[in-house]
């Protein structure tokens, strides 16, 4: 459903095609809100957002985008008329998700590295990358089954709306696991040193 905005007396028609641009725009804008704003305000109450607790967060975030989207798939699978202004959420859940994981991924990617390895952690974030885009191939591919199929059917859910409910259900795995990680870490700081023999401390997360 084309959606139509009236802002100071202008109409505006928000297109699907149009939709895409929500991305760049989110990350823009949910980069300085997240320095200037949130975490400031987030160190002011006593949490400290360590690069561990955003990622986790992030991945925390993504799940929820995908369980809304989730949710408003079954709702149109129902017959229920659906604003496309509705996308917007996930699309904001999903944005800020991105930002708190791979801006602070390969900062602290980076940071954990020794000067000798820096260049082998990118190249295995970068690989990181590849083999998650390479899992959604397989699962789009694995659906196709037959048997696969069947067993959709028999959920009462749309083949769309079980994968986003099967993606929220795996970042959250994610999260957890990640999180639970995340606290017996030990930190180390090979940001600008070229030192690589400063002891491990631990993780604040």
């Amino acid at each position: 459903m084309i959606t139509t905005f009236s802002v100071f007396g202008n109409e505006f028609t928000l297109l699907p095609a149009q939709m895409q641009a929500l991305n760049p725009l989110l990350v823009m804008l949910l980069i300085p809100f997240n320095n200037l704003v949130l975490f400031p305000m987030l160190e002011k109450i006593g949490i400290t957002p360590t690069p561990l607790r955003r990622m986790t967060s992030g991945i925390a975030f993504s799940a929820l985008s995908w369980l809304v989207i989730g949710a408003i798939q079954v709702s149109m699978d129902a017959g229920t008329p659906t604003s496309m202004a509705w996308q917007i959420l996930p699309y904001a859940l999903l944005t800020m998700g991105e930002v708190l994981v791979s801006a602070t991924g390969l900062e602290f990617a980076y940071s954990q590295a020794p000067a000798s390895m820096k260049g082998a952690i990118m190249a295995l974030w970068s690989l990181a990358v590849t083999v998650g885009n390479l899992w959604v191939l397989v699962l789009n591919a694995a659906v196709k089954n037959d048997t696969v199929m069947n067993s959709i059917a028999g959920s009462g859910l749309s083949v769309i709306a079980f994968q986003m409910f099967f993606f929220a259900g795996f970042a959250a795995l994610a999260a957890i696991a990640f999180g639970l990680y995340a606290k017996r870490y030990k930190m180390v700081d090979h940001y600008r040193s070229l030192d690589s023999s400063k002891s491990p401390t631990a993780a604040k997360v």
